[in-house]
C-alpha cells in the first residue's frame, strides 16, 4: 500500500471556491471498479446491521481503505494542510420512502464559537443523485455563520441563496466544510434503486475535537487493517486528537450562566 504515486490535491481555483461556498462538487470521482466494489459492500453492511450486528465500519476493507484513498487525502491537504485526523465514517443505504434530514449543521465544537480550525465532511453518492428519494441542500458561505447545530426550523425547505444537488452521476463526492448549513430533502420514487451514501469527516490538527466514544476502536481497527498505507496515512487514525464530551458537558451545563467571556475579567 505504501508504494502509491502521489495524488494531485485540488487546484487553487478549486479551494478558493471551496473557502468561497464552504462546498466543492467533484463529479464521478471515484473509479467505476471500485465503486461497485463499495455499494456490494454496503449491502454486506445493511445486511449485518439487519441480522443484529453493529460491526465497525473500518473492518471492512473496501469502505476502510475509502477512510484514506490517496486522491481525496490529497485533497483534504489542499484544504487543512498535511496534519488531519478522521472523525468518523457512516455508511447506509436509504431504501424508496426514507426521511429526510432538516437543515443542520455537523461542525463538531462545545460550545460553539469560532470556526479556527478546518472540519470536512466529504459526501460519497456511490449511485449518485436522480431526484428520488433524497436531495442535496446546502446553502453556500454558510460555514462562517457561527450556529448551533439543528436549524431544524426551517425543515426542508429552500432559504434563500440555497443550493439543490439532485443529479450527480454515479462515485460522485461533495467535499462541505462541516459548519455549512445542509440538509437532505425526501422525495418519491426510488423503489427499484436505493441511495448509497458514505460519509467521512476529517479534522485539522491543531485544537482537540469533540468525538464519538467509538474513535478508538474504529481507529485501532484500520491501523491493523493497514489502511494507514504503509504509514503514509497514520495521522489519519490519531484517537489523540480527540476527547469525549460527555463528562466535560455534564460540567459546563451546570455552570453555563451569562457571558463566558467574563470567565477571563481580571486574569
Amino acid at each position: 500500500m505504501s508504494a502509491e504515486p502521489a495524488a494531485a490535491g485540488l487546484s487553487a481555483q478549486q479551494t478558493e471556491n471551496f473557502q468561497r461556498d464552504g462546498y466543492l462538487i467533484l463529479e464521478g470521482f471515484l473509479t467505476p471498479e471500485y465503486n461497485e466494489r463499495l455499494i456490494a459492500e454496503v449491502d454486506e453492511l445493511m445486511a449485518d446491521r439487519a441480522n443484529g450486528g453493529k460491526p465497525l465500519l473500518t473492518s471492512y476493507r473496501e469502505m476502510g481503505l475509502l477512510t484514506s484513498h490517496p486522491p481525496m487525502m490529497a485533497m483534504i491537504e489542499s484544504l487543512m494542510g498535511p496534519r488531519f485526523a478522521m472523525h468518523h465514517i457512516h455508511s447506509v443505504r436509504h431504501d424508496a420512502g426514507h426521511s429526510g434530514v432538516a437543515w443542520h449543521q455537523d461542525y463538531e465544537q462545545e460550545p460553539h464559537t469560532n470556526r479556527s480550525h478546518v472540519m470536512v465532511h466529504v459526501f460519497y453518492y456511490l449511485n449518485g443523485l436522480n431526484g428520488e428519494i433524497g436531495d442535496l441542500l446546502v446553502l453556500p458561505g454558510s460555514q462562517t455563520i457561527v450556529v448551533e447545530r439543528s436549524l431544524s426550523l426551517f425543515g426542508t425547505e429552500d432559504l434563500p441563496g440555497s443550493v439543490c444537488v439532485d443529479r450527480l452521476p454515479p462515485g460522485s463526492a461533495v467535499i462541505v466544510h462541516s459548519a455549512v448549513w445542509h440538509a437532505r430533502r425526501p422525495k418519491p420514487g426510488g423503489e427499484e434503486r436505493g441511495r448509497y451514501f458514505i460519509d467521512i469527516s476529517y479534522c485539522q490538527h491543531g485544537v482537540l475535537w469533540p468525538a464519538y466514544g467509538t474513535v478508538k476502536e474504529v481507529n485501532q481497527e484500520a491501523l491493523r487493517q493497514g489502511f494507514d498505507r504503509g504509514g503514509r496515512y497514520r495521522h489519519v487514525y490519531d484517537s489523540s486528537r480527540f476527547f469525549d464530551r460527555r463528562p466535560l458537558k455534564q460540567r459546563f451545563d451546570r455552570n453555563n450562566e451569562g457571558s463566558l467571556l467574563l470567565r477571563l475579567k481580571d486574569r
